[in-house]
């Protein structure tokens, strides 16, 4: 069954299966062919599921993100290379309740992907999209992911230069090459409906700005994906919306620097330990 994968401003995340570590402090941190994989909620009208990520083949999850609500996103995940099943089920289902949408991700050594729950309800699927791309010296990609259920079509343009024109929901652009500086990127709707954030691009930086619904009209995330490919995400990398909490790399999760971005996320460390997590940036402007 395809499709689904998700998390929230206020989850319980479990690690379960071993030491998952998140998002290395360098990339030295890294074997050859880890990969990376983070998770993200981008269905607007979808209830809060839970999360399950697993080894293909296993029955214990590696992950479990509970109480996932649509406009989160996680931190990276280290991963070996090989083969993952992401599964979602209604919040607070049992384990062993059948997953209402699943899909498979092929990790490769170093690259990166999002696996994403998008579109409306009725036709939510699970989306896997490659988060490297090939750039040219000095330059920048910049990646636009609709997921506005209020503006199901929408025209974005980037420093003047229009990057889409009918972006529907639940799709995405691929990475245009862009000049490494601050960009302006801006997004128009039906009846007048627009929104505007500007994008601080260093030289092979890699961004996506997600197009989210927010309490008035259109809210923009930017979020910086992994670094130009072949490179694999570094300590620093932005990831949007709050979805889960960060330390500074020289704070372990038990020590006084321990913060939570979000109001009531919990996290909960197997008996292998959390590892350290990156630090969590986000910017979004609501017009």
């Amino acid at each position: 069954m395809r499709s689904s994968g998700l998390i929230t401003r206020a989850c319980t995340v479990a690690f379960t299966g071993g030491a998952l570590a998140v998002l290395p402090g360098t990339p030295g941190n890294a074997a050859p062919d880890d990969g990376y994989v983070r998770l993200a909620h981008l269905s607007p009208d979808t209830p809060a599921v839970d999360v399950y990520l697993y080894t293909a083949g296993k029955k214990t999850p590696r992950l479990v993100l509970r109480h996932v609500a649509y406009g989160a996103l996680s931190p990276y995940q280290r991963l070996g290379s090989g083969s993952y099943t992401v599964a979602m089920r209604p919040a607070d289902a049992a384990a062993s309740t059948k997953p209402v949408l699943s899909t498979r991700v092929r990790v490769r050594g170093g690259g990166a992907y999002t696996v994403a729950g998008v579109g409306p309800y009725k036709g939510i699927r699970l989306d896997v999209l490659d988060d490297s791309a090939q750039l040219p010296a000095g330059r920048a990609g910049l990646r636009i992911i609709a997921a506005s259920l209020k503006q199901p079509e929408i025209g974005v343009t980037a420093s003047g230069k229009r990057l889409a024109r009918d972006l529907r929901l639940a799709t995405a652009t691929p990475y245009h090459v862009v000049p490494a500086r601050s960009t302006p990127v801006r997004v128009t709707g039906r009846a007048g409906a627009r929104a505007s954030t500007t994008v601080a691009m260093k030289a092979g930086s890699v961004h996506t700005v997600l197009v989210l619904d927010g309490a008035k009209g259109l809210r923009l995330v930017d979020l910086r994906d992994a670094a130009q490919s072949p490179r694999t995400p570094r300590g620093g990398v932005d990831t949007g919306l709050g979805g889960l909490a960060a330390v500074p790399p020289r704070h372990s999760p038990a020590s006084p620097g321990w913060s939570l971005l979000w109001p009531g996320l919990a996290v909960l460390a197997g008996a292998a330990g959390l590892g350290t997590l990156a630090a969590v940036r986000h910017r979004h402007k609501t017009t």
